[in-house]
Order: C-alpha cells, then structure tokens, then sequence
C-alpha cells in the first residue's frame, strides 16, 4: 500500500509532540510504500515514548498510520 498525504489537510498538532513529528515523517514517505515508513520508523524513530511499557522505544507504526488515515491527514491507495 502506498501513503497519500492529503494536502488539504490542516496539520495542527503541538510543536515537538509525537504527533507532529509521525506526521512530518508520513510527508516524507508521500507517494512511498507503507513498509518503507515503517522500516524507516524502526531505523530512526520519530519519537519514543517518555513513559510506560515501550518506555525508549520505537512505537508500533500501524497505530500512528491508522490514525492519521482514520482522521484525513492521509489515505492508503492499493499499488
């Protein structure tokens, strides 16, 4: 599946929040591959969590991918 960014989307998330920062990477990998965002995210994590059990350690993408998907920043198109 390839990540479309919507650019109408109105990306107003705090400054240095994990949210913004999955955000600015989902832009990078525009036109990309989903598996390439995600192998780029386990390389090189955005953000990690400050707290809890994955305390350091790189999030599960699929979560930060639904979400952007679920509330119109992107869409998943087929190949």
């Amino acid at each position: 599946m390839k990540i479309k960014v919507n650019p109408k989307a109105k990306a107003n998330f705090r400054p240095n929040s994990a949210r913004a920062r999955y955000y600015e990477a989902l832009t990078e990998y525009n036109g990309k591959t989903v598996e390439a965002f995600t192998k780029h995210c386990q390389e090189n994590p955005p953000s990690t969590p400050q707290r809890g059990k994955l305390k350091g350690q790189p999030e599960p993408t699929a979560g930060w991918i639904s979400w952007f998907n679920r509330n119109g920043y992107i869409t998943l198109e087929n190949k």
